[in-house]
């Protein structure tokens, strides 16, 4: 039974992708093709805002795997994900083929590994889709779980850094795979990506915060509650970019990639970021900021989690929080495998500096973080799941705080802290994962 479910998904997969490359060849659009652990979609997400003002832009929308890219080209979405319906997705990518022809000049396509084995590796995903121009965000310990069985070192220390190694080479093939007369973006703040100068035949263009020889070096930026302030230089000229919202400091690589993008593709510098000024935005649950109960203002970052990006929210928290009592709502990073451990116990540390009270939720935060915490004195609440942790986050704020909600997708869901916590219940509609789908999975999990 296993092996004829293997052959079907196969032989499903085959066709969707055979389908897209169809869809694909009809028009042959411009692909730019983003990877990394994190920043994918939000840097998909600001390079739309801004070439969808010039040209009719396709884009993936977050579904960055082995089934959302070729749907996206398909221009179809699965709604339940039961058998009938990718049954119907069989069909009707049929006839997409013979009677969709919306033309696209680019296409952007979000391209996530979960694994360096079929087909969630960047090998299949390169089989669906040939970028023209390239991007890897960053190199980071998301999803090793699926990457520790190649591994044999025997030391903790040697094994995550070859498995970092591991998921960089796995990454690292979509800049590989782009030819000479394309583009690949280097972000070179990063050792793993640094050098894939070297071992790509596309033309480079650098960047970087460390480096002032990059050819787009991102000099400084201020932030607060209303506003963020990015200078960069680009060709020995200065370019300030103002931005009506608080954000953490790897936005700042997202937004210069998607400039840097579409000066690739004609529109000028000064274009673009009068673009982002005025329409800039981000997908739910990316630090958007909401009214919340007893004047308190939340900071909701709750799609997804990973060290990097909460160590960069945590600080955010502190910078923007003037004299407001800092609370952190913390839900567990998933799928971690080894590093969860070190990873968790690193968090613990970023809380101490940067926020007056935390609420943990998971197992893992309370095995790893919970003791570092004790040991500093520091002011926290632990819980297993969500459930167990509903009373106290309500009965917890106090006027005036200022809430960051932050934690992986896999069973936590902590926008529901955030739909508690609203002055506002109408802002609901702009939380992520919204729909009967959702709402089913939610009540599925404590």
């Amino acid at each position: 039974m296993k092996l004829l479910k293997a052959i079907l998904i196969r032989a499903y997969l085959n066709y969707l992708k055979i389908a897209a490359k169809i869809q694909i060849a009809k028009f042959k659009p411009i692909i730019v093709g983003i990877g990394g652990a994190s920043g994918k979609t939000s840097t998909a997400s600001l390079l739309y805002l801004i070439l969808s003002e010039k040209f009719p832009v396709l884009t993936t929308r977050g579904k960055n795997s082995e089934t959302g890219i070729p749907l996206s080209i398909l221009g179809l979405e699965v709604k339940n994900y039961s058998y009938f319906e990718w049954i119907k997705i069989l069909i009707l990518a049929f006839f997409k083929i013979l009677f969709s022809w919306k033309k696209y000049k680019v296409f952007i396509a979000e391209m996530g590994i979960d694994s360096p084995n079929y087909p969630k590796n960047m090998s299949y995903l390169l089989s669906i889709v040939q970028p023209k121009i390239g991007i890897i965000t960053n190199i980071a310990p998301e999803h090793s779980v699926y990457f520790e069985s190649l591994i044999r070192d025997v030391s903790d220390q040697g094994r995550f850094e070859k498995i970092l190694d591991l998921i960089g080479e796995e990454e690292l093939m979509l800049l590989k795979s782009i030819k000479k007369d394309g583009f690949s973006i280097i972000n070179i703040d990063d050792k793993r990506i640094k050098n894939i100068s070297e071992r790509i035949q596309s033309v480079a263009i650098t960047v970087s915060k460390l480096d002032p020889t990059a050819d787009y070096y991102i000099e400084s930026r201020k932030t607060s509650l209303s506003q963020t302030v990015i200078k960069f230089i680009f060709k020995n000229k200065e370019y300030v970019l103002k931005l009506k919202r608080p954000l953490p400091t790897h936005y700042d690589y997202s937004l210069v990639f998607s400039i840097i993008i579409s000066h690739i593709l004609g529109i000028p510098v000064d274009e673009a970021i009068r673009i982002l000024e005025r329409k800039f935005n981000l997908p739910a649950g990316r630090v958007a900021i909401f009214k919340g109960i007893k004047n308190s203002v939340i900071i909701d970052s709750s799609y997804n989690s990973s060290i990097e990006t909460v160590s960069d929210l945590l600080e955010l928290l502190s910078e923007v929080a003037g004299n407001r009592r800092r609370i952190a709502i913390i839900g567990d990073m998933r799928e971690q495998g080894l590093f969860s451990k070190t990873q968790h116990e690193e968090l613990a540390k970023r809380l101490v500096l940067n926020a007056d009270v935390a609420i943990l939720i998971g197992p893992m935060l309370d095995d790893f973080a919970v003791p570092i915490l004790s040991n500093e004195q520091f002011n926290y609440y632990s819980f297993p799941n969500f459930s167990k942790a509903r009373a106290r986050i309500r009965s917890l704020v106090k006027n005036r705080d200022i809430i960051l909600v932050k934690g992986s997708q896999n069973t936590l869901f902590l926008e529901r802290a955030v739909e508690m916590l609203l002055t506002d219940p109408e802002d609901q509609k702009f939380l992520p994962r919204r729909g009967k789908f959702w709402d089913k999975m939610r009540t599925k999990t404590l």
